[in-house]
């Protein structure tokens, strides 16, 4: 989608289409990036309130525009009640008539819970996938955008009647390195663990720089136990790129084994920022971290955003691969 977005009328004549674009209220801070991007989009409010209870209420203001017109969602499963609203919120654009239905979900939660290794266990990511590829289908198709899934084949998990488009951050990513790399005389990408040995191998071929890997045993739900190490990192700087960061324990288990064979600064890249509660303070205080860098898919990197923790946006990105 470019900035102006043009629709050709049948009499010949091009007619500006007005795109409506909507957001949670945890996403409401990329809403209002892209709207100052592109004069294109119509702001949609949505009112809701919680009842005493604790059902909730949800109301779309203006709704007769939706009308005919190409619907912009922008939500994400961050929680248990993000992924309730959001399908609430998607079946009633596509009730209210919009042309196309486009869901942007820059982070998607439970995206670790997307097989199971165990009888019994419950395929979370999938049967999340599946729950929105049940929603009513628009005049023009519905369609989700997806951002760095933890695991490729998630978007496999979409039914027909729900397009998936994955999208990455390697501009950005590819933008912090570059800044890092004009401080640093020798700089190595690093894995936090084998799981993202092949992005580190990708990332490295083609930013070419060394890659160093790292081998960990997890212990526990939240920690884990650095087992081997395959790095030259020795007089170097450090850049650790993970998908994700949630408590940052591996982080830190494996910026302590970098350092311990003789790397200079550690750098911490991700793209979503999680950080369960106190998770940027404890990368802070291991010593080990010179800074952390991430995108702003997830509202908890805003909210922990400072010195320490540097913040970017994406939204070019998602306005730039909308299929609209």
């Amino acid at each position: 989608m470019n900035a102006n977005h043009i629709n050709t009328s049948k009499n010949g004549k091009n007619a500006m289409t007005k795109i409506n674009l909507l957001s949670s209220g945890n996403y409401d801070y990329l809403k209002s990036n892209l709207l100052a991007q592109c004069p294109d989009f119509n702001e949609v409010k949505i009112e809701t309130k919680t009842f005493p209870d604790g059902e909730r209420y949800w109301k779309i203001g203006e709704s007769e525009k939706l009308h005919g017109k190409p619907a912009v969602y922008i939500c994400g499963t961050i929680d248990d009640n993000a992924i309730f609203e959001a399908y609430n919120m998607a079946c009633t654009l596509v009730r209210e008539q919009c042309s196309s239905l486009h869901l942007v979900l820059p982070y998607f939660g439970y995206s670790t819970m997307e097989r199971a290794v165990k009888s019994g266990e419950v395929v979370t990511a999938k049967n999340i996938a599946r729950m929105f590829s049940s929603l009513p289908l628009s005049a023009m198709g519905n369609y989700i955008y997806l951002m760095d899934l933890h695991s490729l084949g998630t978007q496999y998990y979409f039914e027909e009647n729900l397009h998936p488009i994955h999208l990455t951050s390697e501009p950005v990513i590819d933008s912090i390195i570059a800044d890092i790399r004009k401080q640093s005389s020798c700089l190595v990408l690093a894995s936090a663990d084998m799981g993202r040995a092949k992005w580190i191998e990708k990332m490295s071929n083609r930013l070419n720089l060394p890659g160093a890997y790292i081998m960990k045993k997890r212990i526990s739900g939240s920690e884990t136990e650095v087992e081997a190490l395959n790095a030259d990192v020795k007089g170097c700087d450090v850049v650790i790129f993970d998908d994700m960061i949630r408590s940052g324990s591996s982080i830190i288990n494996a910026a302590k084994a970098y350092k311990s064979i003789g790397a200079n600064d550690i750098y911490v890249i991700c793209v979503h920022g999680v950080f369960t509660p106190g998770a940027v303070q404890n990368l802070q205080n291991s010593g080990v971290i010179k800074q952390v860098y991430c995108t702003n898919t997830h509202p908890n990197a805003l909210a922990n955003a400072g010195d320490f923790l540097k913040v970017y946006d994406i939204s070019k990105i998602l306005l730039q691969n909308l299929k609209i």
